[in-house]
């Protein structure tokens, strides 16, 4: 077995060069879609399948329906090779589809929402990995706060609830590795449902007891230029969040948390003017 996807539950299955696992459950998945699941996988990996959704810097990701009809949807990440420290972190750390695998099953035992694993894997010798998960029903938090079809009260409540499930994830002790209004699901259900995805990089952590890990992963939420979210949306994702600390501690952690949400706006404005700056640059040494 590939030593980078010990501890993973079930038996391996070898094919193509590749080691995968799939859970041994045949409820959330009968024999007959996790063949179908086995097979887009690797067609995914092949790079055929009708569907690729989006292609990161490390990453592509594809979207399938299991079987005939109206069978679910399910997602398919084929991660790139790991490269320079990355690489030699992950001899320490193991696979990063197996982290994921695994934060994923802790989440889901102390009541966080995840989306259900349903497939992980490792090339033997290339470096490439894959997962698959199921969709989630639900929209982003950035498409529900933009949609029309939901009420101005019941988006507010929403991200009051939002902020709040932030802070339950925090008592529980962990901290999201890109926790950004893509990377959360909302449900329509009342109150609402969230959904955490994206978990390459969550980590349950000591460092979720103190005050500035905490505020650093809450900026994340906020800091992108999102034209549908207003200040005021944030705030109330902020009075969510901070609706169980002591008043006089709230005070202080909200300015703390606006003084580090102006320097990362600050920082990616810098980040922007510099990339522009340089495009003329470019283009004159080529023509030249």
């Amino acid at each position: 077995m590939n030593r980078r996807m010990n501890g993973l539950e079930g038996e391996p299955l070898r094919r193509g060069g590749w080691v995968v696992f799939l859970p041994e459950n045949d409820e959330l998945l009968p024999e007959e879609r996790r063949r179908a699941l086995i097979d887009s996988a690797f067609a995914a990996i092949d790079g055929t399948l009708a569907k690729s959704v989006r292609r990161s810097r490390h990453a592509e990701t594809w979207l399938e329906r299991i079987g005939d009809g109206a069978r679910p949807l399910v997602y398919i990440k084929v991660l790139d090779p790991a490269r320079g420290l990355r690489a030699i972190r992950l001899l320490f750390t193991g696979a990063r589809v197996a982290h994921v695998a695994r934060i994923s099953k802790r989440l889901r035992a102390d009541g966080i929402g995840v989306p259900e694993i349903l497939l992980v894997g490792a090339e033997e010798r290339g470096g490439r990995e894959i997962i698959a998960t199921a969709n989630v029903r639900g929209f982003s938090v950035l498409r529900y706060v933009s949609t029309r079809s939901e009420t101005l009260a019941a988006k507010r409540a929403a991200l009051r609830g939002l902020g709040a499930e932030v802070a339950r994830l925090h008592r529980a002790g962990y901290l999201h590795g890109d926790l950004t209004p893509y990377n959360i699901f909302v449900r329509r259900e009342d109150p609402s449902k969230f959904v955490f995805i994206d978990h390459d990089r969550s980590r349950r952590t000591i460092m979720s007891r103190f005050e500035r890990p905490r505020m650093r992963n809450l900026v994340q939420l906020g800091h992108g230029d999102f034209k549908t979210i207003t200040n005021t949306d944030r705030m109330r994702v902020w009075c969510g969040y901070s609706a169980a600390m002591p008043a006089r501690r709230r005070r202080t952690a909200r300015r703390r948390a606006a003084a580090m949400l102006r320097t990362r706006i600050a920082r990616d404005q810098n980040l922007a003017q510099a990339a522009e700056a340089t495009v003329p640059e470019r283009r004159e040494v080529r023509e030249g």
